[in-house]
């Protein structure tokens, strides 16, 4: 069985948020014929695959919900395509074929985890810190182009904003009220306050929005859903206080729906370091990268602040009806997290 192998059968389960158990049969298929210790499913529906027994634990962490929307699942000479075969199930699908390769030294526990609900709250990465689960050292499979190395991502805060106004007649409209047009003039004013265009620039973006019940009549009602992207310069308190202010300027309310804050590691972490030289012993150039999203790092760092993200994949194919990864780039991400879990072991037995 080949990595390829392996990602084939992720794709061909249609496992968006909230439906990842339709996987298990697969992955208890997976961990009989890649040889893991264990498959242990946890009260969140994480699946966790676990070699060795040792004390000191290496996380490699992917996800493998999806985005709605199914794109069949298809090999086209050295092209996998399928929903997730970038975010994130190929990243998942080389973790779970080196950590199967990997040697797993005397003292040591490797645990490959795909996680459940990282494209909706975040539910599984929430239980692992919940459930006191333990790690050293923690690898995030995300796509990163194969040789980068990520050790920053931005926070998300996620809110609907309401308004309402009176109505009226729309042959009149300006004897009556909108609650649409109060809203736009709301989305407006925060879209020119979070106007970023880089990873330093706090970003905004309208992803649904709902008004009115008659073609000839003023919406009483109107309500959207905004996401609002900052990096770790910008306060989580500053981004909430801007939101208030226009609300308050336009006779609207809001409720926040997820607040994800935003984290940078360094570089002189053990983590980013293995991938680093690990990337070196492929014979390509590794990159250091900031990602303008977020990711279950910005949960997990707090079992600890040795990780970092990595994985095969083209980012800017996430979310879109084009995901595809070559197999090149799956079989050198698994030299790469071979490498890197390998490497943090002998930085360890260095230390001691």
């Amino acid at each position: 069985m080949d990595v390829a192998d392996v990602l084939l059968e992720l794709l061909r389960i249609y496992s968006p948020s909230g439906s990842e158990s339709n996987l298990e049969p697969v992955m208890r298929r997976l961990r009989q014929e890649l040889g893991y210790d264990e498959l242990t499913i946890d009260s969140a529906g994480n699946y966790l695959f676990s070699r060795g027994s040792g004390d000191r634990v290496i996380l490699l962490a992917g996800h493998v919900d999806t985005i709605p929307g199914e794109i069949e699942a298809v090999r086209r000479g050295d092209v996998i395509r399928g929903r997730g075969a970038v975010d994130a199930k190929g990243p998942f699908a080389a973790m779970l074929f080196a950590g199967s390769k990997a040697r797993i030294g005397q003292g040591y526990k490797l645990v490959v985890g795909g996680l459940v609900d990282e494209e909706g709250e975040g539910s599984g990465a929430k239980e692992l810190l919940e459930s006191g689960f333990k790690a050293d050292h923690i690898v995030i499979g995300e796509p990163t182009g194969t040789t980068g190395v990520a050790i920053s991502y931005r926070g998300s805060l996620t809110f609907t904003i309401y308004a309402t106004a009176r109505g009226g007649h729309s042959s009149a409209p300006y004897m009556g009220e909108s609650a649409l047009e109060r809203l736009l003039d709301a989305i407006n004013t925060l879209r020119s306050i979070f106007n970023g265009r880089s990873y330093d620039e706090p970003t905004s973006a309208v992803t649904m929005i709902s008004a009115g019940d008659w073609p000839t009549k003023l919406p009483e009602r109107a309500e959207a859903v905004v996401n609002v992207r900052f990096p770790p310069s910008v306060e989580t308190r500053s981004v909430i206080e801007r939101i208030e202010t226009v609300c308050s300027l336009y006779n609207c309310s809001f409720s926040i729906r997820d607040v994800t804050e935003p984290f940078e590691t360094s570089l002189s972490q053990p983590v980013p370091r293995a991938l680093i030289r690990a990337i070196l012993k492929t014979g390509k150039r590794p990159r250091v990268v900031k990602k303008t999203g977020s990711s279950d790092m910005n949960v997990l760092w707090k079992l600890t602040r040795s990780i970092a993200a990595c994985g095969p994949g083209n980012s800017l194919l996430a979310h879109t009806n084009e995901e595809e990864v070559s197999v090149d780039d799956l079989r050198t991400a698994c030299s790469v997290y071979i490498g890197a879990v390998e490497e943090l072991q002998s930085m360890g037995r260095r230390a001691t």
